[in-house]
């Protein structure tokens, strides 16, 4: 899968360069490292079950609590952005409110609406 453009903010050729850039653009912005670049993940990185691969084949953190790296695996490239706070090793709330807030939405609408049919 290749990332679409508008999530993009730039590409690097290197972990070195891409890290740069995401601290450079900020929280959240994708920066896309084609594997033909970079093979293997860079040191540190651990596989994520906490967070949402959206179509992404797996999804990995650096185990630092806040300004936390998250790199998703493609087929042919990777993805990496800047979090403010890492769920796994930080505080998966404030995960969910200041880095995912569109997840967070979603999933309280979902748990409300099942909680409204379940009480009628």
């Amino acid at each position: 899968m290749v990332s679409s453009p508008s999530e993009d903010s730039g590409y690097a050729y290197s972990w070195a360069k891409a890290k740069r850039l995401a601290r450079e653009q900020g929280y959240g912005v994708k920066i896309t490292v084609p594997k033909t670049a970079e093979l293997t993940l860079p040191p540190g990185f651990e596989r994520s079950y906490w967070s949402i691969e959206a179509g992404a084949e797996a999804v990995y953190r650096d185990q630092r609590e806040t300004d936390s790296f998250q790199i998703r695996k493609y087929e042919d490239e990777w993805t990496i952005e800047l979090d403010r706070h890492n769920p796994e090793t930080g505080n998966a709330i404030a995960h969910g409110i200041y880095d995912a807030p569109k997840y967070t939405l979603a999933a309280v609408g979902i748990a409300g609406a099942a909680v409204s049919s379940f009480s009628s």
